[in-house]
């Protein structure tokens, strides 16, 4: 049987959560650059997203694409 005038080890004090300051890191170029275009005009905004979609959608054709090289390699298909 534990002594309960010992606290545990993992004890977090009840009034203490929740209240613990943290220092955000600096936004950087990359997160400026995105927050100031999608604050932009609705329309730059939208021709922004159509954009990084557009990103999106060549990242999967390189990924299926190197997958296929892959797989005719390795003699799969």
């Amino acid at each position: 049987m534990t002594d309960p005038r010992i606290p545990h080890p993992d004890e977090v004090p009840y009034d203490e959560v929740g209240n613990e300051s943290h220092e955000l890191p600096q936004p950087g170029v990359l997160e400026i650059v995105i927050t100031e275009l999608l604050g932009a005009l609705p329309e730059v905004r939208d021709h922004v997203l159509e954009a990084a979609d557009a990103l999106l959608d060549a990242g999967k054709a390189l990924l299926d694409a190197a997958e296929r090289i892959v797989d005719t390699q390795r003699g799969d298909s």
